[in-house]
């Protein structure tokens, strides 16, 4: 285990929960892990990943805690309000994301305070698992790209692969087996800046486009292919609980040419 950088250390609660978790996930995951020298030591830091399982959290975090940082993880509100495990996740410093309601800036403020103390964000840039037929991520929001032309904070890019065999989204337990591993990739940290010109808008729009690119690509080095020329719009989803809408009626957007 390197030695922690004191924004890096985990707290009581993530060092005794890993006792029994990391050689657990060792066992069922047998992980490859693979640009680890790419995780930055010091620095406020934005991880970001695919989305393809239930075990992603678990698996990102298993990864990062044996490089020696302690991620706080931005999760849904509903998970703090499960008995037992919303205080677990209270006392490890995870940070509740409330979705369609007022209280979304409770959210944002807290990142940039963990930001702001040195500290790496592990998010998930499409909010929800992905929704693409071959299991290629779909295009980001914009949240990631926010916080970094907000605090400075460099983007990291990581892919996963195997997360969806091992454990099948609906499933309630994990389904390791013969063959069944799971391989993470880390590329380069970054950092982003405003182009002349740009607003905002357009340069959270330009920066989560280049994100997901590069975690496609990784993910493409992965799986020995070619990725898509174009990620899915998930505007177009009928079902979306990135945004906790199930509207079978919805239309979808028209698409920018």
């Amino acid at each position: 285990m390197p030695r922690r950088d004191v924004s890096r250390r985990a707290g009581w609660v993530i060092a005794l929960a890993q006792i029994p978790l990391r050689p657990l996930l060792a066992l069922l995951t047998r992980p490859r892990w693979i640009g680890v020298e790419n995780l930055p030591p010091t620095g406020a830091v934005i991880a970001c990943g695919n989305h393809l399982s239930a075990l992603d959290a678990l698996s990102y975090g298993h990864l990062l805690q044996a490089g020696g940082i302690a991620p706080r993880f931005l999760a849904k509100e509903a998970m703090f309000q499960v008995p037992v495990l919303g205080a677990l996740l209270r006392g490890a410093q995870q940070i509740p994301v409330s979705r369609g309601t007022g209280r979304g800036a409770d959210a944002l403020t807290a990142a940039k305070r963990a930001l702001g103390r040195g500290e790496m964000l592990m998010v998930f840039p499409e909010g929800t698992y992905t929704r693409d037929p071959e299991l290629w991520p779909m295009q980001g929001r914009t949240g990631a790209a926010r916080l970094a032309l907000a605090t400075g904070a460099q983007l990291l890019p990581i892919a996963s692969w195997g997360g969806r065999r091992l454990w099948p989204v609906g499933s309630p337990i994990p389904h390791p087996g013969p063959g069944r591993r799971l391989t993470v990739r880390v590329g380069e940290a970054y950092s982003v800046s405003r182009l002349a010109g740009e607003t905002e808008q357009q340069a959270a729009l330009r920066i989560t486009e280049d994100l997901m690119r590069r975690i496609t690509a990784l993910l493409g080095e992965i799986r020995g292919e070619e990725p898509p020329s174009a990620l899915h719009d998930p505007r177009g989803d009928a079902h979306r609980p990135e945004i906790g809408r199930t509207d079978p009626g919805f239309r979808p957007p028209r698409q920018r040419s």
